[in-house]
């Protein structure tokens, strides 16, 4: 691969490193924010919740949202890790190695964790924003989407690019060693 090439790879894989370190700050606290001024928020910050909040949320609401939304941010924020070290072996001028297998396998096994960390949030968040309203109005939303089942195929797809690679990696080596 041409110096140049290698060069404008590892540039912008420093541009994405300095993102991703702002990601990792920027996301939690602004699902903190979100739980902490819920009651507050207009009524368009709460349309990707499953559920509509009818009334405020009480204290152990809103401590309970927060919690069950580190779920899917834990998942996110060990993506944001995961991209970061890749993006570090590509700045490094690292671009075929086993440790860019292990960080694409990771990020494989990411995409799927999401969905799962997603079917168990959309259940809870659902039932604690509507936990304080009568009887026969609590509700309990479950889905799955189409966006989840594309989410699962990438998270596929990328494990198998992953073993491609892998096994690509594996026959340079050896015909590196061969005589």
């Amino acid at each position: 691969m041409a110096d140049n090439t290698i060069r404008h790879v590892q540039r912008v894989s420093r541009k994405y490193l300095v993102l991703f370190n702002v990601l990792l700050i920027v996301i939690p606290v602004a699902v903190l924010l979100y739980w902490i001024f819920f009651n507050h928020l207009p009524e368009g910050f709460h349309t990707d919740l499953p559920a509509k909040p009818t009334q405020a949320l009480s204290l152990s609401q809103l401590f309970l949202g927060g919690l069950v939304s580190a779920l899917p941010l834990a998942v996110t924020l060990y993506g944001l890790i995961t991209l970061k070290a890749l993006f570090r072996l590509y700045a490094g001028g690292i671009l075929f190695s086993a440790e860019n297998v292990k960080y694409f396998r990771r990020l494989g096994y990411v995409f799927i964790a999401w969905v799962m960390a997603n079917t168990i949030f959309t259940p809870l968040i659902s039932l604690i924003i509507t936990y304080a309203n009568p009887a026969g109005k609590k509700t309990l939303v479950v889905q799955f989407g189409m966006v989840d089942l594309f989410t699962l195929i990438i998270g596929g797809i990328i494990l198998v690019i992953a073993w491609v690679m892998n096994e690509g990696r594996k026959l340079e080596d050896e015909q590196a060693y061969t005589v």
